[in-house]
C-alpha cells in the first residue's frame, strides 16, 4: 500500500517523523511531498518528491510534472491546468500551487494523508484532481480555536469535511470536536500520538530536596498560559519554596512575559531558551522534577507523553483531551485552567509526597505511554484506518 504522509515539510515534526518510521518499518511504501526543509537520511521504504523552494528550479520543475501528466493522461493535465489557473496571486501562486500537488497527482498513492486540517482551505484542488483516497488528521489549533476565530477557515472546513474519506483524530475531545464542522462521526478514528521507545528506556531521578527544576515546553503563543504560569511562580517565591523554572520555547518571546518577569521579580528563578535542538530538549526534560503544562488549550500535548515516558511527573491543565492521558493523583497532577494558585497547590503537594509515592506516579505514567501511545500500537491502528478507508 502506498501512503502519501503531507504535511508540506520534509522533513516534519517530530511526531510525524515517528509516524512515517513507524510505517515504514511495519512495510509501508511512504511518499513524501512537500519542500524539503533540510536533508534527511535514506530510511526504508520511504521515497521523497520534494518540491524546489527557489524560482527557477520550480518554474523548471512544475513543467516537468505538466509534461508527465500530459503523457499519462491528456485529459488530466488539461484539468489541472485549468484548476490551477484560478489561483489568484498570479503566476507565483499558480506555480507554487501546482508545484506542490503535481507530484501527488502524477505518483498516484493510494491514501493521501494531511497531517493539518488547514491544508484543505489553502488547497481545495485536492478534492477533484488527485484520484487518492483523502485521510486528514485532526490536530490542537487548527481544530480547537483557529476555526473559531477564521469564518472563512470554518466554512472551508464545513465545506470540504464531507469529502473526507477518513479521519484520524489525535485525541477524543478534539475529534468531538471537528464532527462540529462536519467531519462524519464513524470516519473518525482516535490514534494516539506515540512515544519513541528509546524514551521510555530512560532513567530519571526523583526529586526528594533541594531546588525544584520546573520545566515547561511549547512556542510562545497565548494558548500556551506561560503567564498564569509566571503568575504560580510568583506564588511560589511569596511562599518562600525554592525553585528554578525554565521556558522552552521558539519564537519571539511576549513582551507581556518579559514586563511580568521584572514585575514579579523572577529573573533570579526564571529562565527562557529560546528553542533547543530536540535530542538537547529531552536531556533537559529528564534532568527537570516536574514539566509543567499551563495551556488553556492542547489535543494531547506530546511533550506531556515524551515527560511521562522519561519518569517525570506532569502537572497539567484540564484542556483538550490531556484527560485521555493523565489521571490525576494516578500518573501525574491535573490542575483547572488559568488557575495559578491551583498550580501551586499541586507543586507544594508534590515537594511533600513520600518518595514512594512519586515512584509510584511516574511508573504508572510510564505503565500508561506503554499501554495507549506506543508506538507498535500506533502503527497497528493506522494500518486498521487505512484499510477501513480503502475497504
Amino acid at each position: 500500500m502506498k501512503i502519501a504522509i503531507y504535511s508540506g515539510n520534509i522533513p516534519s515534526t517530530t511526531f510525524v517523523e515517528n509516524l512515517i518510521d513507524g510505517l515504514s518499518e511495519a512495510g509501508y511504501e511512504i511518499y513524501l511531498f512537500g519542500k524539503l526543509v533540510k536533508e534527511v537520511s535514506a530510511r526504508k521504504n520511504v521515497k521523497l518528491f520534494p518540491t524546489p523552494v527557489k524560482d527557477f528550479p520550480l518554474v523548471f520543475f512544475v513543467l516537468k510534472e505538466f509534461l508527465k501528466l500530459f503523457l499519462k493522461d491528456p485529459e488530466l493535465f488539461f484539468k489541472s491546468l485549468k484548476s490551477f489557473s484560478k489561483t489568484s496571486g498570479g503566476f507565483k501562486s499558480f506555480f507554487k500551487k501546482a508545484g506542490a500537488l503535481l507530484p501527488v497527482i502524477n505518483n498516484k498513492p493510494h491514501i493521501f494523508h494531511i497531517q493539518w486540517a488547514k491544508t484543505v482551505q489553502q488547497h481545495p484542488e485536492i478534492f477533484n484532481l488527485i484520484e487518492s483516497k483523502t485521510a486528514l488528521s485532526l490536530r490542537g489549533a487548527h481544530i480547537n480555536y483557529s476555526p473559531l476565530a477564521d469564518q472563512q477557515l470554518a466554512d472551508s472546513y464545513k465545506k470540504y469535511f464531507p469529502a473526507i474519506d477518513g479521519f484520524h483524530a489525535v485525541s477524543q475531545a478534539i475529534g468531538d470536536e471537528a464532527a462540529k464542522y462536519g467531519a462524519d462521526k464513524n470516519k473518525i478514528k482516535v490514534i494516539y500520538t506515540s512515544v519513541r521507545q528509546d524514551l521510555i528506556d530512560r532513567k530519571s531521578s526523583i526529586y526528594e530536596s533541594g531546588t525544584l527544576e520546573i520545566i515547561s515546553v511549547g512556542r510562545f503563543h497565548w494558548k500556551k498560559g506561560y503567564h498564569y504560569a509566571l503568575d504560580a511562580m510568583k506564588k511560589l517565591k511569596d511562599e518562600k519554596v525554592k525553585f528554578k523554572y525554565t521556558i522552552v520555547a521558539q519564537g519571539e518571546i511576549p513582551e507581556e512575559i518579559i514586563f511580568l518577569i521584572d514585575e514579579y521579580k523572577l529573573r533570579e528563578c526564571v529562565k527562557i531558551i529560546q528553542g533547543m535542538e530536540y535530542q538537547s530538549l529531552i536531556e533537559k526534560l529528564q534532568s527537570s522534577h516536574i514539566l509543567l503544562l499551563p495551556s488553556v488549550e492542547e489535543g494531547i500535548a506530546n511533550v506531556v507523553l515524551e515527560a511521562m515516558a522519561t519518569g517525570i511527573p506532569v502537572i497539567t491543565t484540564d484542556c483538550g483531551g490531556m484527560k485521555e492521558a493523565v489521571q490525576d493523583n494516578f500518573n501525574g497532577y491535573i490542575v483547572p485552567l488559568r488557575d495559578p494558585s491551583s498550580i501551586v497547590i499541586k507543586i507544594k503537594e508534590y515537594i511533600v509526597t513520600s518518595k514512594e509515592t512519586k515512584k509510584n506516579l511516574t511508573a504508572e505514567a510510564r505503565r500508561t505511554v506503554i499501554e495507549k501511545f506506543s508506538g507498535e500500537r500506533q502503527v497497528r491502528q493506522f494500518s486498521e484506518f487505512y484499510n477501513s478507508i480503502l475497504h
